[in-house]
C-alpha cells in the first residue's frame, strides 16, 4: 500500500463515484450488489472505485459468503464525509430529499440526524457533558472535544453506558456538526457506545432499507421519562 498522506486521500475522494460510495457507506455497511444498484454502475467498474478506496484507508471489505460486505474503515473516515456534506447548501428541494434520514441515522457508529442532535443538546443542558474550552457555534465545521460534565455518571448510567467500560483507544468524545441539523451530535467512543445500548435496548432500531434509523415508542418514551428528551418523528 502507497504511503498515506492528504494527497492519496484527496485524490480518492475526487472521483464523483467513490464519493458517493462514501456517502451512502456512512448510513451503515452494504454489499457490493447493493452499491451497484443504488450508483448504477457496473461490478468491475465499483471493484476499482473499491479498491481506490481501501488503498487510501476509507473502506473495508469483509466477506460475507458469497457477497462482499463494505463499511467505512475508521470513524475519522465518516467525519470527514460529514465535513464535506456540511460545505454544501441545502436547498428547499434536497432538504425533501434526505428527510428519510434527517430524523435519525447513524454516522458511522453513533446517533446523528434529528435525533442525535437532540439528544446531544439534552446532554449539554443536564451537565452530563461539556465543553473543552468554547462551546461550538452553530454552523462551525471544525469539532470540538468533549469532556465529561458533574452529572456524567447518573445520566449516563440511565441510558445503560457504563462509562469505565468505554473504548480508550478512539478519542473519547467530541462534538461533530450535522449535515442535515447544522448542529452537533455527539461523536467519539462515548457517542458509540450510547448508539449501542440504545440499539440493545431496542430505543431504536435499524432500517435496512433505507439507511436510517427509527425511535421506537419505547425509546420515546423512556428517553422522555428518564432524561427529559422529547422529540417527535
Amino acid at each position: 500500500m502507497e504511503e498515506l498522506n492528504v494527497f492519496t486521500i484527496t485524490a480518492a475522494l475526487a472521483d464523483p463515484v467513490r464519493l458517493s460510495v462514501m456517502m451512502y457507506l456512512i448510513r451503515g455497511s452494504a454489499s457490493v450488489t447493493e452499491l451497484m444498484h443504488h450508483l448504477d454502475v457496473s461490478q468491475s467498474n465499483l471493484s476499482n472505485h473499491l479498491a481506490v478506496l481501501k488503498n487510501a484507508n476509507l473502506v473495508k471489505g469483509t466477506a460475507l459468503g458469497r457477497q462482499k460486505i463494505y463499511e467505512l474503515a475508521n470513524p475519522e473516515s465518516a467525519q470527514l464525509i460529514e465535513l464535506l456534506l456540511n460545505l454544501q447548501s441545502i436547498t428547499p428541494k434536497k432538504e425533501k430529499a434526505v428527510k428519510p434520514i434527517q430524523f435519525a441515522r447513524t454516522c458511522y457508529d453513533h446517533l446523528a440526524g434529528k435525533l442525535g442532535v437532540g439528544l446531544f443538546g439534552i446532554l449539554v443542558q443536564k451537565n452530563a457533558i461539556q465543553y473543552i474550552g468554547e462551546p461550538m457555534k452553530d454552523g462551525q465545521l471544525v469539532v470540538k472535544d468533549i469532556e465529561l460534565g458533574p452529572e456524567a455518571k447518573p445520566i449516563f448510567s440511565k441510558l445503560g453506558v457504563d462509562l469505565s467500560a468505554l473504548n480508550t483507544r478512539r478519542r473519547f468524545a467530541f462534538a461533530c456538526m450535522d449535515w442535515t441539523e447544522r448542529t452537533p451530535h455527539l461523536a467519539g467512543a462515548l457517542g458509540a457506545a450510547v448508539c449501542h445500548s440504545f440499539l440493545e435496548k431496542k430505543w431504536i432500531i435499524r432500517k435496512h432499507e433505507s439507511r436510517t434509523i427509527a425511535l421506537t415508542t419505547s425509546g420515546k418514551q423512556e428517553l422522555k421519562n428518564l432524561i427529559g428528551l422529547n422529540i417527535d418523528n
